[in-house]
């Protein structure tokens, strides 16, 4: 029997859609903030959580203004514009929501970034949603150009390619070329690992569950104007969350190459 499905635990879904809504405007009004407050990356990583666990909640309404509001984005970052930096967990969240990898164009055209704290950021904004992304040719293309770096660290971009849809043979013959290579020494774990099958210390797990303790804070928080009627169910049983995040691999100490 799975966990806590006997019980008569529940969300309700209208006051998370309430609070995703005040998240979303606190988010657009601390876009011009230099440097952008860390607090950016909890109101994101609330709205792509609740997007990929309870999408129920999420008002059709808000998931518009996000749209439109990212295609913005998107084009404004084909300039030299730095502001391309803000809104990637923005884009999982759309992703999430629709399952168009058009929302992680940010992310998936820097996959590479010659700036590591901007590529590592990159990278992290992908962890909630990589279990449905598939690496095409072009992204094993930056993957591959990123583990040829001598000075890059892709660690978790290994673990984001572990996790994601695709050919389980397919990634032995990559992790297999990549072996042959140099690796640094994080890399290198990462990789004999999944070739061994054993194992690999999750590089995204402390970031993953610092993220989760805004988000069970703000959960436990009451949005500050009643939720409006939305036509959303009263409720949504709590174990089906709980199982979903269970069953996230990101979340556990160790990962192993899905198959």
């Amino acid at each position: 029997m799975a966990e806590f499905e006997t019980s008569s635990l529940s969300l309700d879904v209208s006051r998370i859609g309430a609070l995703c809504v005040e998240e979303w405007e606190s988010f657009l009004e601390s876009m011009a903030s230099v440097p952008v407050p860390q607090r950016q990356d909890l109101r994101g990583f609330f709205l792509n959580w609740v997007a990929v666990f309870i999408p129920e909640a999420f008002p059709s309404s808000l998931q518009s203004q996000m749209s439109t509001w990212m295609n913005a984005q998107i084009e404004a970052s084909e300039s030299a514009n730095w502001g391309y930096v803000k809104p990637p967990l923005i884009g999982s969240t759309l992703f999430a929501l629709t399952g168009s990898s058009w929302w992680l164009r940010i992310q998936l055209s820097n996959f590479a970034d010659g700036g590591s704290l901007v590529r590592n950021f990159f990278h992290k904004s992908l962890g909630l949603v990589a279990p449905r992304i598939t690496f095409d040719s072009y992204l094993v293309e930056r993957l591959d150009f990123g583990m040829k770096a001598h000075y890059f660290y892709m660690d978790v971009a290994l673990a984001l390619y572990a996790v994601s849809l695709g050919d389980h043979e397919t990634k032995i013959v990559n992790l297999k070329r990549w072996q042959e290579g140099f690796l640094n020494t994080h890399e290198k774990n990462a990789v004999d690992g999944f070739l061994n099958g054993s194992p690999v210390i999750n590089p995204l797990q402390h970031w993953m569950l610092e993220k989760m303790t805004y988000v069970a804070m703000r959960l436990g928080s009451f949005p500050i104007a009643p939720p409006a009627y939305t036509g959303l169910p009263l409720g949504i049983k709590f174990s089906g969350v709980w199982e979903q995040m269970q069953a996230h691999p990101l979340f556990s100490s160790y990962i192993e190459l899905k198959r």
